[in-house]
């Protein structure tokens, strides 16, 4: 056994000690990954968080350069991705903002914007953002206490991207394929679709929010309707064209935060949201980039009721930090 090897030896057995502390690390992180994206009602498809599996770290271990030489010659300490994340997006413009808010959360080690690089170079291909991120020791993630310095990889990109990137894994790789000068012509002509079926999604977006600012609701008609989420996407649509949508089950929940503070028709709601001074609030919360409408909702609630706000809804929903986290921003309100 060469020198090589017995460093690769060593690592699995070391991975293998190691195993039940990642699972529980991946298994903290991709929660507070989830709490993050659900703060800043940030519109997602999925969060999947995992741990490599022995196989492939076997693999990746036995990579040599170019040169012949290994690749990564200290074993799995050089491994940044042993916990691996993807956040699946619908739209692609807003891989960014996950971006910004994920190493606002974590310690950013290294940023590297494919989709960017490949159109700066003209060229066609593997699209998505990754980040290698860690556990800072300060201000730590809910949950995520005792992995402090844990590093892993995020993976942002749309579903579209995510089926082609897992199509050409499956492919390439544990398909075995040998290279094709046609496979490789047949996964090129898709990614070129693939962006352009991206750029119709967030046009196709951009037209319905256009529409519902510009029209007016059907249940404007009816004030005494009872308020539904549906009601509350419409209308938000309407009054904060600028902002992204949340995810369509936090509408629900955001008629769930309104009747606990006795707004429950839509006639109550437009009175209430219609006056609001949105700007006032971005300011005050000095937003990374436009928060989406269930989020922006909540904070001016939350400056309209203060403390009340905070004792009336603390319990609305299934965060247990709900409350600390309500805390925190009226102070920042307050500041």
């Amino acid at each position: 056994m060469d020198d090589h090897e017995a460093v690769v030896a060593s690592s699995l057995v070391q991975y293998a000690e190691l195993l039940p502390r990642l699972n529980a690390a991946s298994d903290a992180i991709g929660d507070a990954i989830r709490a993050r994206l659900r703060d800043d009602g940030l519109n997602h498809h999925t969060v999947q968080a995992r741990v490599k599996d022995p196989g492939s770290v076997r693999e990746k271990l036995g990579r040599l350069t170019v040169a012949g030489k290994p690749k990564y010659g200290n074993g799995i300490v050089q491994l940044d991705d042993l916990i691996g994340v993807r956040v699946i997006m619908f739209l692609e413009p807003d891989i960014a903002d996950v971006a910004t808010a994920l190493k606002g959360q974590f310690h950013c080690r290294e940023d590297d914007d494919k989709t960017s690089s490949q159109r700066r170079n003209g060229q066609i291909g593997y699209a998505g953002r990754h980040l290698i991120l860690e556990v800072p020791a300060e201000n730590v993630p809910v949950g995520c206490q005792t992995f402090v310095g844990e590093r892993f990889e995020v993976q942002i990109r749309t579903v579209l991207q995510h089926a082609w990137a897992a199509f050409e894994h499956d492919i390439r790789y544990k398909g075995g394929a040998e290279a094709n000068a046609e496979v490789d012509r047949a996964f090129t002509m898709a990614s070129t679709l693939i962006e352009l079926a991206d750029a119709q999604f967030s046009a196709i977006n951009d037209i319905v929010k256009r529409r519902k600012a510009e029209s007016t609701a059907d249940f404007a008609a009816n004030p005494a309707t009872e308020i539904t989420g549906d009601i509350l996407q419409d209308m938000l649509a309407r009054l904060l064209p600028e902002h992204p949508r949340s995810q369509a089950r936090q509408y629900g929940w955001l008629g769930d935060l309104l009747a606990a503070n006795s707004v429950r028709t839509v006639a109550d709601a437009e009175e209430l949201f219609g006056a609001a001074d949105w700007s006032a609030v971005a300011k005050k919360m000095d937003y990374k980039f436009p928060a989406g409408q269930v989020r922006i909702a909540d904070d001016f609630l939350l400056k309209n009721w203060g403390s009340e706000y905070i004792a009336r809804t603390k319990s609305v929903g299934n965060d247990v930090k709900r409350e600390s986290k309500l805390k925190y921003r009226l102070e920042r309100m307050q500041d």
